[in-house]
């Protein structure tokens, strides 16, 4: 059993006993900023992070629906907030044998993305159940945005993939992070983004933060905004 400890900082920091954890900056590489890390590739970071929200949604459901509910950057912090303290798990990744602690942030979006992505898997059944939703909007907006911390941006593109192929989305999001599966499940929706991208924007993320992005731009598909009139006659981009 694994003893956790949840902390609060810039972003969602947390400290883990004995758990392989890492920090994501976006545009660099998972873990490498933390001397003594016994994770030495992305892959291996991300299985430690994606454990790590797997045990928060366990331990914590109704919270992490709470904080991916919010509407504004104050509001997502607070709930944030919320989620910290001690949790045991099991089957988190092996560090050194010993009780060893470590503490490591994660970006907010990454870390809503994670959670996200663990509510989603367990009400598979739903989600693959959503409709394509066609035409394309003109302009995507979303309550949720302001609380994300994302580039709007990417949280418009998200949603748009997400609307218009939940099926491909969900099948990347079932893949391992820095896997090759999960590389050809991106590829496979690379048409998606090309059209869901603003016109004239650049796509600036790298995976695991577009991953992130698309995790909660199709769990907040299942959610019960009000944005199905919106979503049903937005004009074509």
């Amino acid at each position: 059993m694994k003893r956790l400890r949840m902390v609060l900082a810039a972003g969602v920091a947390l400290s883990a006993a004995g758990a392989a954890l890492a920090e994501p900056p976006i545009g660099t590489r998972l873990g490498e900023r933390l001397k003594g890390d016994p994770v030495k590739d992305q892959q291996a970071a991300a299985r430690g992070a994606h454990a790590m929200a797997s045990c928060l949604v366990n331990k914590y459901e109704r919270k992490v629906r709470a904080l991916l509910s919010a509407t504004t950057a104050d509001e997502s912090q607070k709930a944030a907030g919320r989620l910290t303290g001690e949790v045991s798990c099991f089957s988190m990744p092996e560090g050194n044998h010993l009780f060893e602690g470590q503490r490591v942030m994660f970006p907010r979006d990454i870390f809503r993305g994670m959670l996200a992505e663990k509510l989603l898997k367990t009400d598979s059944a739903r989600v693959r159940q959503l409709p394509l939703l066609q035409p394309l909007q003109q302009i995507y907006t979303r309550p949720w945005y302001p609380a994300t911390a994302r580039d709007p941006i990417v949280d418009e593109m998200a949603t748009c993939v997400a609307e218009v192929n939940p099926v491909g989305t969900f099948s990347m999001l079932a893949t391992e992070a820095y896997s090759d599966a999960e590389g050809a499940a991106m590829g496979a929706l690379r048409a998606d983004f090309g059209r869901c991208l603003r016109a004239g924007a650049k796509l600036q993320a790298n995976r695991q933060a577009l991953r992130a992005a698309l995790a909660e731009a199709l769990y907040q598909r299942t959610q019960p905004w009000p944005v199905a009139q919106t979503e049903q006659t937005g004009a074509t981009k």
